[in-house]
């Protein structure tokens, strides 16, 4: 009997989907543009959020504040980490115009040298700019509960939810003003993380050669006795800076995919930090390090590999353009 009755109950939603279709479902329930509209000006900020929308279909705002800037595409921003980790930036204040209109000058370089196709197409569809930065120092945190004050190398303004599709770029506040590397640095990792996360882009590999490489020497994937020899190794305790040559040796550039990811947990984070290296640094710079640490080359040339064949990015030639942008 209570089978009976279920396949009544199938059979008749069954019969209700099939009687909807797209004409219909309401404007409630269609795509009709970014929400709120943006418009194009007055300000020269505003124009510049226009253009990106009509160029790339992304959705970049600076004057949301509150409940409006927690709005996503899909859904709502969930605010339980930004309440833990920084609860005086609850709720979200709209960015100051006269510095966000340098970071959007500054997007729209970075966006415009990169080919239109994979700008389009990355997951990160809405970005808003807010006054505090709340970018989480998941690093830094982390060597907290060892009792270690170590700095994180790397930082970056950028909070993302990629299930989500936004972005949050911090730090937009006219007493701080204008931060050429750091927002150079979190511009390039925060865009090549998202679009080769191969869980959202499905036109992106798995990057496993680049993986094999260092399998083994992630510091999860240590024994104990070798996480306790690494402990030692990797801080110089002198100082309390991240032993580089250390790092290195083993195949990273950055001490983030080392300590805290693993070759099955986020490949993609992991080659980013090599893109953002690349992009963010001159060869002159990086050359002593690849021709030292052999690891480091053969991670270095699978990037370049891997960005160009997928992505049609050559790192080296977005370099030399990069490193040489400068910012109002």
């Amino acid at each position: 009997m209570k089978t009976k009755y279920g396949i009544m109950i199938l059979l008749g939603w069954l019969l209700l989907g099939s009687a909807c279709n797209e004409g219909d479902l309401t404007s409630e329930f269609t795509y009709n543009g970014p929400i709120p509209a943006i418009a194009d000006g007055p300000s020269e900020a505003q124009k510049i959020c226009y253009e990106l929308y009509q160029k790339y279909d992304h959705h970049v705002y600076y004057t949301l504040s509150g409940d409006e800037a927690l709005h996503t595409n899909v859904g709502i921003t969930q605010t339980n980490m930004i309440a833990y980790n920084y609860p005086d930036a609850l709720p979200l204040v709209a960015a100051d115009e006269k510095t966000a209109e340098s970071f959007l000058k500054l997007l729209q370089t970075f966006y415009n040298a990169l080919p239109e196709t994979i700008v389009k197409t990355t997951v990160i569809k809405r970005q808003v700019l807010i006054k505090e930065n709340i970018w989480f120092d998941e690093l830094g945190r982390y060597m907290g509960y060892f009792g270690m004050m170590v700095p994180t190398p790397n930082l970056s303004i950028g909070y993302a939810e990629e299930m989500q599709g936004i972005i949050y770029w911090g730090g937009m506040n006219d007493a701080i003003g204008v931060q050429p590397e750091l927002w150079k640095y979190s511009l390039a990792n925060s865009f090549f993380k998202a679009r080769t996360i191969s869980y959202y882009a499905l036109d992106m590999p798995s990057p496993d050669a680049f993986i094999l490489v260092s399998k083994g020497k992630y510091f999860n994937e240590m024994s104990y006795e070798e996480q306790g020899d690494a402990m030692m190794e990797m801080l110089d305790w002198m100082t309390g800076e991240w032993n580089m040559d250390y790092i290195r040796s083993l195949g990273f550039v950055d001490p983030y995919p080392f300590f805290m990811l693993q070759s099955n947990y986020m490949p993609n984070e992991d080659m980013a930090t090599y893109a953002a290296w690349i992009v963010c640094n001159p060869l002159e710079e990086r050359q002593e390090i690849l021709d030292n640490y052999p690891l480091v080359k053969k991670r270095y040339d699978l990037t370049l590999e891997y960005y160009k064949k997928n992505l049609g990015v050559d790192l080296e030639e977005f370099c030399e353009f990069w490193v040489n942008v400068t910012i109002e």
